[in-house]
């Protein structure tokens, strides 16, 4: 075992001033979970496999004009179908604290139940992170490598989801600067387009990260948004476009000592005990799977770091 939180150790700055002040002051982080945008496509715990398959269809087929000659059979309409596969692989997160640490600490501060209800807020974070890098996935792209976001690289997004018949409502998830670059070149823009903020009741619906609407589309910012080649790698998308499968627990594991956690989460947490040198750790575990669904559904945003 390695890191583990130590009075005489990692610890010591929790406890520099704990006669003064008990405050945990919690250091920036980014909350955004992108799981409302992407699509469920289930829950397999209990199903007997670690693989979700999901069926696809495409009935882009019309009807065709009657035979003329009234006698001649229709031949079949051949209907194009597939699949798409997701295999959930185990997401852990460990802490660990010493019994002197424990001993000597006090009420609101830095101990296992704290940490254990972090667990589910450090899970949807795994989340977000996943859900971006399949979207380096996506076969469209729009922007100019180098240069800021601008609003004409929001229409151009846009135009590319509305020519490739994608029903909405749409998405877009930016990295921070390309969100306030997007800001700053919509100052330059005449007319009564718009950005509109996010309201405390759209971030009760949305969740953390989102920032508002803009062509009725909402903009989320995550840092998660992959970067390469001094690029950020944002993406604007509709419903089907990303999934993901998850894997709960259906009940307590065998040997385990489970660790209360906010209700809804996929997330199973168990306090694990060291006696010798007297470490106790809460462990958090999670069985999640992301994927491309359907390329056709998004498009890339791509523009300077």
């Amino acid at each position: 075992m390695a890191n583990e939180i130590t009075l005489t150790g990692s610890g010591a700055n929790t406890r520099a001033s704990e006669i003064y002040n008990r405050i945990l002051h919690e250091l920036i982080l980014d909350p955004t979970s992108l799981r409302a945008v992407a699509t469920n496509l289930g829950d397999i715990g209990g199903s007997g496999s670690a693989t979700l398959t999901t069926g696809t269809v495409d009935y882009d087929n019309a009807f065709g004009a009657v035979n003329p000659d009234e006698v001649t059979a229709a031949d079949n309409t051949a209907l194009t179908v597939g699949s798409v596969s997701l295999t959930v692989a185990h997401q852990i997160l460990s802490y660990g604290v010493s019994d002197l640490h424990t001993v000597t600490g006090a009420p609101g501060q830095l101990d296992l139940p704290a940490l254990a209800a972090k667990m589910a807020q450090s899970y949807e974070l795994r989340v977000t992170d996943m859900i971006c890098t399949e979207a380096d996935s996506i076969s469209a792209s729009v922007g100019v490598s180098g240069a800021d976001a601008t609003v004409d690289d929001f229409f151009s997004a846009t135009a590319t989801l509305q020519q490739a018949l994608v029903t909405g409502p749409w998405f877009a998830v930016l990295a921070p600067i390309q969100v306030t670059d997007l800001r700053t070149s919509l100052r330059s823009e005449g007319g009564a387009m718009q950005f509109m903020p996010a309201t405390a009741e759209q971030l009760a619906i949305h969740g953390p990260g989102f920032q508002g609407m803009l062509l009725g589309v909402a903009v989320y910012a995550a840092d998660s948004v992959t970067s390469s080649g001094g690029n950020r790698g944002g993406f604007m998308a509709g419903p089907g476009c990303i999934a993901y499968v998850e894997a709960s627990a259906r009940g307590a594991m065998a040997g385990s000592i489970s660790a209360a956690i906010p209700a809804g989460s996929p997330v199973y947490a168990e306090f694990v005990r060291s006696g010798d040198p007297g470490i106790s750790r809460i462990v958090g575990h999670a069985f999640v799977a992301t994927g491309l669904l359907e390329n056709a559904r998004g498009v890339r945003i791509v523009t300077d770091a």
